[in-house]
């Protein structure tokens, strides 16, 4: 029998007595019943049901480093609407009361029912919603997921039914409120069982829905009205990022500390500069480098260094696995990590910190209005910036070598920087502060710049641009600060 959950940052209580009325339409309005914060507590028939409410939010779903997976994880991002799920899996006893009889053979009331098809869970639903008023459904994978790694013990007991048709790929792009294919021959099941070992949150397989399983049973969910935080969505969706204007109306440099742990912003002046690969230089610039065009950025700030394993764990708490030490570039970090990492940082200080544009980037790695016009960030020579070429593809140790003309470290090499921009061709007209494209036709994908250490020489330069999927990461990929 599975134990009854806790969450630790919603904990909620609700007590309500349930009685038979209309089923509403749409979200449900739980805010009646409640008598604390983050658990609702009804009454079905002398039986409780309780719900947990969770904010919308967006979580990286599947094989990520937290769920045992290293090198090719099959993972993508998603953004969800809030929505209240059962703290525990339905019980034999809220089933026998809603149902008229137990199917399982033993009858132990408090364990989880079993032995239910997905149609007969749908008519449990219709019979609950009926007598509570209230639109109870299935959770769809993407809730179940995103509920079960809220340090929730979901994994076990027995398989869940979730609304979604089966399917073997989840895809790899950025989904908003996922509900699986229109069609399919199987229902989704997650969470695995007590038959088993190993159940994980990403635990899955397909049934057919007629199918009666000894270790089959189900949880409930239900629609509220709490949207995910548009802020989540004008960067992740729409690709947008609002310059903080109280940030750089002076470009002072200055030093940030958070829990002990302390890091350097530089000021950039704005100007006015020639973005791409100069046709006639060394290395000579690909196909995505030109055409050089005009770009002018204006005042912005720029993280002295790459982003530290050590204020990774100050601002998150852990560092993901494979990365070597506090003074190394934080690693093994998807472009969607890098935005909760800052969500986090933001709410820590106080201030809108965010990733550079791709345009910022390169301005800063050419070091400004104080440029003078290296290949690299700040020499003419990749020895003597960049950490680069090495046969065991690790990164160094940050501030190891000379800086660039702004004094900013490791622009050239060492890890990867993702930047906050999607891929997208260069035009030949000139920009004011280009943030990319809103689409780009890879998909889900973000531009990285400035080499690492795995990568050779020429990839290093102050122009190269990189693409990577943005659910992936990689031990060579971290990234840089701006305001």
């Amino acid at each position: 029998m599975k134990k009854v959950f806790v969450w630790a940052s919603l904990l909620l209580l609700l007590v309500a007595c349930g009685g038979k009325g209309t089923v509403s339409e749409g979200p449900a309005d739980l805010s009646p019943f409640q008598s604390g914060e983050g658990l609702y507590t009804l009454t079905v028939k002398g039986e409780t049901l309780q719900l947990a409410a969770l904010p919308g939010g967006t979580f990286s779903m599947g094989e990520t480093l937290d769920q045992g997976r290293y090198r090719t994880p099959a993972i993508h991002q998603v953004i969800l609407d809030g929505f209240a799920i059962g703290t525990t899996e339905v019980s034999q006893a809220l089933w026998k009361a809603v149902m008229g009889s137990n199917p399982n053979p033993k009858d132990v009331p408090q364990a989880p029912v079993s032995g239910v098809t997905y149609d007969d869970a749908q008519k449990f639903l219709k019979k609950l919603s009926k007598e509570t008023g209230i639109p109870f459904r299935l959770p769809t994978e993407a809730e179940w997921e995103y509920a079960a790694r809220q340090r929730a013990d979901m994994a076990g007991g027995a398989w869940e039914w979730c609304s979604d048709y089966w399917t073997d790929d989840l895809g790899i792009n950025l989904t908003v409120n996922p509900q699986g294919p229109e069609t399919g021959d199987g229902r989704a099941l997650r969470g695995g069982s007590d038959l088993e070992k190993n159940n994980k949150p990403i635990t899955r397989k397909g049934m057919a829905p007629y199918t009666k399983a000894g270790d089959v049973g189900l949880r409930v969910a239900v629609s509220v009205d709490a949207p995910c935080p548009q802020v989540i969505k004008d960067v992740l969706v729409d690709n947008r990022i609002e310059r903080a204007l109280y940030e750089t109306a002076a470009v002072e440099s200055e030093t940030v500390e958070v829990k002990g742990v302390k890091f350097d912003m530089v000021g950039v002046e704005g100007g006015t500069f020639l973005m791409g690969g100069d046709e006639s230089a060394s290395p000579k610039p690909k196909e995505d480098e030109l055409p050089q065009h005009q770009v002018t950025v204006s005042p912005f700030k720029i993280g002295k260094l790459e982003v530290t394993q050590a204020l990774w764990e100050a601002v998150m708490g852990a560092v993901p696995y494979g990365n070597q030490g506090p003074d190394y570039p934080v690693g093994n970090v998807s472009w969607y990590d890098v935005q909760a990492f800052i969500r986090e940082l933001n709410a820590l200080t106080g201030r809108e910190f965010r990733l550079p544009t791709e345009a910022e980037w390169e301005f800063a790695a050419r070091g400004g209005l104080r440029s003078r016009g290296t290949a690299f960030a700040g020499s003419r020579y990749p020895q003597d910036v960049a950490q680069y070429g090495y046969d065991d593809m690790r990164t160094r140790k940050v501030r190891l070598l000379q800086p660039n003309e702004l004094g900013l470290y490791d622009m050239s090499g060492n890890a990867w920087e993702w930047v906050q921009d999607r891929p997208g061709k260069y035009g030949s007209t000139a920009e004011q502060d280009p943030q990319g494209p809103v689409t780009s036709a890879l998909g889900d994908y973000r531009i990285m710049r400035g080499g690492s250490a795995a990568t050779a020489w020429d990839k290093c330069g102050v122009s190269n641009r990189n693409e990577f999927h943005a659910s992936l990461f990689r031990t060579t990929i971290g990234f840089r600060l701006a305001l």
